[in-house]
């Protein structure tokens, strides 16, 4: 669907610098994109200010992860500093290095001296990446949250330098962040009129992939 928010300068600059940097990793690359989509449906019904930038950081959160921008291993915080040394908008900026609640892993990867000085951004934008990070799947066809989460503690099961209560205290914190704004959408879609004859649709359907429970 486009929007308003899908053509902005912001979002196609995202749009291009996703695909430049995750071009070696196409599931990653398209696991940014179902975000980006949700991030912005979920942002339209919720009538947030500045969609666009919380789009353009659902298409950037994963971006840590090149090998052109890794430094510190921490894939958060080495997207958040790319994107400012790029000139980048601080409130995209700080999405990206909070993104799904990253702050509670970065004293296991060393950096939490960095990390504080990333202010977090207020509002529902958090949420929202949080929300589209767990729906859009690894693979960017749509997952449930809880699968989602199942997913992630399999493939993170490695990482034995991370206690288990603070990786568990995470994926709940998400598992919060997720059903705050799954609520809000369903609420803002009840009571408010839809933008246009496909609004309703997207907030209720697409944001709850056919097949997906919520």
């Amino acid at each position: 669907m486009t929007t308003a928010t899908s053509m902005s300068p912001l979002v196609r600059d995202a749009h291009m610098l996703a695909k430049s940097l995750l071009a070696d990793d196409p599931r990653r690359l398209a696991h940014v994109r179902g975000a980006a989509l949700i991030a912005g449906m979920a942002s339209g019904a919720l009538r947030v200010d500045q969609p666009e930038t919380v789009v353009a950081a659902a298409l950037l959160h994963d971006i840590g992860y090149a090998p052109a921008v890794a430094r510190t291993g921490f894939h958060p915080l080495d997207g958040a500093l790319f994107l400012a040394r790029e000139g980048w908008p601080e409130s995209v900026v700080l999405l990206v290095g909070h993104h799904s609640h990253a702050v509670l892993l970065a004293p296991y990867y060393r950096v939490h001296n960095a990390m504080a000085l990333l202010d977090r951004v207020p509002g529902q934008a958090e949420d929202i990446i949080t929300f589209s990070d767990l729906r859009a799947g690894a693979n960017g066809m749509g997952a449930a949250p809880r699968d989602r989460i199942d997913d992630m503690r399999r493939r993170h099961a490695d990482r034995l330098f991370i206690p288990a209560d603070i990786r568990e205290a995470r994926f709940r914190m998400m598992l919060t962040a997720a059903a705050r704004i799954n609520a809000a959408v369903h609420r803002a879609t009840r009571t408010q009129p839809p933008r246009n004859l496909d609004d309703r649709q997207a907030a209720l359907g697409t944001l709850v992939p056919r097949g997906v429970r919520a």
